[in-house]
């Protein structure tokens, strides 16, 4: 019998429904085949529509994902709506990426095929963060019930983006997260077992002077070629000429002269020069120059990496950024609170490694199950 048959409110793609959810009861027994047996509750959502809310919301701000969605599907949706359904999407996209990175380390060396060489590129970019406190010593309190004001401390986080990709291949693999060198390099690791890496795959790896990150990539792509960026490089040695005294309209000769010989391999002679000049002037910025070469000694023979056919600037992973994370976490005057960050990374990872159809499939089937 029918104990009782209200109306629920039900959101499928093509607008609100209103279909009535019985409550069956037969000796003893009780039964709502509407919310038990086709997961409709009230105030639900199709997965059709998550997917829609998420699509919208991986790629624009929750306002202008909001106006989107009502644009397609016309019916309203609000921006809280939208930024609640993006935001539990993404949490799943982060277990589901990092399960997928993490289940393809552990058969590194058993892959039938033998990659000859990876091109994996890293780098971080800044975003910024906010989280709402207490303020300690304000006395403002909010004007209807009276509760004290909080205040929005407002920080940068690093983001790490990193892509791996054949040489002459012309898409890449993502991975990108907040978090120290050793777990994203980790993820890149994965990532290049992913499309092939093994212990015999020569890694060709190019990224900045980040303290710890050469080091760390060079730990977990034991078989690398490391490459120092050309353009940062440039920039140390524009930097150390601005505070060297040396006028503009020499700058550009001192850095091209120099660029050339590093480039030539002549690493020991500009560093041995500049030891010189540093016991003259004193300059602390010309000794960190110094540390520089010596850092990256066997990686700025930029000449011979592009005979090879190799990039030495770090232009691909810069556009990178543009497109995978900063599309979305750095729209202007957006601040993050430091959580969301590394779910919404992983929710625009999937997107640029296609592997979007393949989530909301395999989403769908363990709801199913």
């Amino acid at each position: 019998m029918i104990r009782r048959n209200p109306v629920i409110c039900f959101d499928t793609i093509s607008g609100q429904t209103e279909p009535e959810s019985p409550y069956l009861w037969n000796n003893e027994k009780k039964s709502r085949p509407l919310s038990d047996e086709m997961k409709i509750t009230h105030h639900g959502r199709s997965e059709t529509v998550n997917r829609a809310m998420s699509d919208s919301g991986s790629e624009e701000s929750s306002e202008e994902a909001a106006k989107r969605f009502e644009e397609h599907y016309k019916y309203d949706c609000c921006a809280g709506t939208v930024s609640g359904v993006t935001k539990r999407i993404a949490e799943e996209a982060q277990e589901y990426v990092e399960e997928k990175l993490s289940e393809a380390g552990k058969k590194y060396g058993q892959s039938c095929e033998r990659t000859e060489k990876i091109l994996i590129g890293m780098d971080g970019c800044g975003l910024r963060t906010g989280i709402s406190k207490l303020s300690e010593n304000s006395e403002q309190t909010t004007p209807v019930h009276g509760n004290p004001k909080k205040e929005k401390v407002i920080n940068r986080r690093d983001a790490g983006t990193g892509f791996a990709r054949h040489p002459d291949a012309v898409s890449e693999i993502y991975v990108g997260k907040t978090d120290k060198y050793p777990e994203v390099v980790g993820q890149l690791s994965d990532a290049s077992i992913l499309i092939g890496m093994t212990p015999e795959t020569q890694v060709i790896g190019i990224a900045d002077g980040g303290i710890g990150l050469k080091e760390e990539s060079e730990n977990q792509f034991p078989n690398m070629r490391f490459i120092s960026d050309k353009a940062r490089l440039r920039d140390h040695l524009y930097d150390t000429a601005e505070s060297s005294g040396i006028s503009e309209k020499k700058r550009n000769e001192w850095v091209s002269q120099r660029i050339d010989a590093i480039s030539n391999g002549e690493v020991g002679r500009v560093k041995k020069e500049s030891e010189e000049q540093y016991e003259k002037s004193g300059n602390k910025r010309l000794n960190r120059l110094i540390g520089y070469p010596g850092r990256f000694y066997n990686c700025v023979n930029y000449n011979d990496f592009g005979a090879d056919g190799y990039p030495v600037g770090s232009g691909e992973i810069e556009s990178a950024h543009k497109y995978v994370p900063q599309k979305r976490l750095k729209l202007p005057g957006a601040c993050r609170h430091p959580d969301s960050i590394n779910p919404m990374s992983a929710l625009r990872v999937l997107r640029a490694n296609d592997w979007w159809n393949e989530f909301w499939e395999k989403r769908i089937e363990i709801k199913a199950a």
